[in-house]
């Protein structure tokens, strides 16, 4: 299992966020607590398209020194769909599910070069 944090850079009242996904949602609620995020911070539909944490630098920081790896922006959004997977069968959302297989078939290219830069 693994936490990726993206490259997004995003101004949101005096930080700078990103995003922060993981292979299952547990292990991001894992990496969300020990990096001092609150779970009421968690984003899922229908406020978000995915579900994710936007954190701001410091906190990326803090994720990359407990292991989480840096991914580009796309890749980010191919295992952000994954865990959208988990997400969307937990709430019967087949409507997401189908979103999210398609997402994922749109950006295996890039979680492939990012397996062979071997994750």
């Amino acid at each position: 299992m693994t936490v990726y944090v993206d490259t997004a850079r995003h101004p949101f009242r005096g930080y700078v966020m990103c995003h922060m996904v993981a292979d299952s949602l547990e292990e991001l609620h894992d990496m969300a607590a020990q990096i001092g995020m609150e779970r009421r911070w968690f984003q899922a539909p229908p406020k978000a398209s995915h579900p994710h944490y936007d954190i701001p630098e410091h906190k990326r920081a803090r994720a990359i020194s407990l292991g989480a790896h840096v991914v580009c922006q796309r890749t980010g959004l191919h295992f952000a769909a994954r865990l959208g997977l988990e997400w969307s069968a937990l709430e019967n959302d087949y409507a997401r599910q189908n979103k999210y297989e398609r997402t994922i078939a749109r950006t295996q290219i890039y979680a492939n070069e990012l397996i062979g830069l071997s994750l």
